[in-house]
């Protein structure tokens, strides 16, 4: 029945996020997203409907868990109907161990979200206000195809490479944002009756907690990435859990619940799960090599340039392939897509940087490379190239990238003036 009720509210979740989008509009309530709280409230001290949203999660993680992951989060939605749609067609994805599940979504938290709001702040002072209409829907979503694919990547991808909730435990910043609410939450899975041992706790655990494990060693249920979906309680033929309330007062904490190292699973589910922590350090780094160097370009945001990244550098070093030829492609081809790539934000970063610096010179050098390389033509790097070539007196080359930066951006200003003083 809970699980029931727990379906139906996900799938209201989704009823009214579409009705936000098409017929409420943004004119009294806008974007509804947890990166607000960050890029709107800590940065300028702005609160509007996403701030508040995650003003709200945290408060309630701290009495009920990471209770919105599990019943409220659209996302895991879509992970939770990948995984279940991968059952249906025989698909039985191994649940991946690794201790990046905790380190990859604190880079992301703090390297994109937390620290650049906060070093703003500093140096800007707030400009207190609610701002329950800002900003528009459309503002931080991607375009259809950008979105597609991220719903493709992260959604279904990570399930089947690296097991239930993929996004989830390898890449959600939220994620990590809630964890420590989490750890102090007063509802937790607790053990109340004798465990049989049959782990259909640990089988049923869209999260990937070993369950069984936890309750039998700690009472209760310790993993920050619980989502208090109730699916062990729901699904425990033994009746021995209870999604139950503690007075934090009386609620044990050790740091043994966070520091505890990994056990081997039991015999009956050791199927279920492969640990790849041998091979952390080196796929920690390829996954941020890979990821920075696509992460901006074609329009991919940094869930999406992660999720490539995490899954590329999973290919390359875990997957194993028993057609040589076949594995030597795949791995050929991930090394040049991502050297590619990797060129083209260098040569982007480093153009922009010494055009800045007015070093027109190699600011030519590598913004030359960038527009070569990258397919998609961006009228600001020939602006800036035009813009650079016209003081530096090549007014062919100030001309050829003036007219590109007009053709694609024909109302945009700057290119006409440049145009009509090499015309005068």
């Amino acid at each position: 029945m809970i699980q029931k009720l727990r379906i139906w509210v996900l799938l209201l979740i989704h009823v009214l996020i579409l009705l936000h989008i098409f017929v409420f509009g943004d004119e009294i309530v806008g974007s509804i997203d947890f990166q607000e709280f960050f890029h709107a409230f800590i940065k300028h001290g702005v609160l509007n409907a996403g701030a508040i949203l995650v003003i709200i999660a945290f408060m309630t993680t701290l009495v009920f868990g990471r209770f919105f992951c599990g019943w409220a989060c659209h996302f895991g939605a879509i992970q939770e109907f990948s995984w279940w749609l991968l059952k249906k067609i025989n698909i039985n994805p191994i649940t991946i161990n690794s201790r990046l599940v905790t380190i990859l979504p604190i880079i992301l938290l703090l390297n994109y979200y937390f620290i650049p709001n906060l070093v703003y702040a500093y140096n800007n002072p707030w400009e207190v206000s609610i701002k329950l209409n800002e900003p528009d829907i459309w503002e931080f979503l991607p375009g259809w195809l950008i979105g597609i694919l991220t719903f493709i990547i992260d959604g279904f991808l990570m399930v089947y490479f690296l097991g239930r909730k993929g996004f989830c435990r390898f890449l959600c910043p939220w994620g990590a944002f809630l964890k420590f609410p989490n750890s102090m939450s007063m509802f937790k899975v607790r053990k109340i009756n004798a465990c049989t041992y049959c782990h259909e706790c640990t089988k049923n655990c869209p999260v990937g907690i070993d369950v069984s494990y936890e309750i039998n060693k700690f009472n209760k249920v310790v993993n920050t990435n619980c989502t208090s979906c109730l699916l062990c309680t729901s699904g425990c033929p033994s009746n021995s859990l209870s999604y139950k309330f503690q007075n934090p007062l009386n609620e044990t904490y050790s740091l043994a619940y966070f520091l505890r190292k990994s056990t081997k699973h039991h015999k009956n589910i050791n199927h279920l799960f492969k640990s790849i922590k041998t091979k952390d350090f080196i796929l920690l780094l390829l996954c941020l090599l890979f990821s920075i160097s696509i992460d901006g370009l074609y329009g991919i945001g940094h869930f999406m340039a992660f999720g490539i990244g995490i899954l590329s550098a999973f290919l390359l070093f875990v997957i194993d392939c028993k057609n040589i030829q076949l594995k030597i492609f795949i791995n050929s081809f991930i090394i040049l897509f991502f050297l590619w790539h990797g060129t083209i934000k260098f040569s982007i970063w480093q153009g922009v940087n010494y055009y800045n610096n007015k070093q027109f010179k190699s600011g030519i050098a590598h913004l030359e490379i960038a527009t070569k390389l990258y397919p998609k033509k961006i009228g600001k790097f020939h602006l800036m190239l035009g813009d650079m070539y016209y003081l530096l007196g090549n007014n062919t080359k100030a001309l050829e990238h003036a007219m590109i930066a007009h053709n694609i951006n024909p109302s945009y200003s700057a290119p006409i003036e440049i145009i009509n003083n090499l015309n005068k």
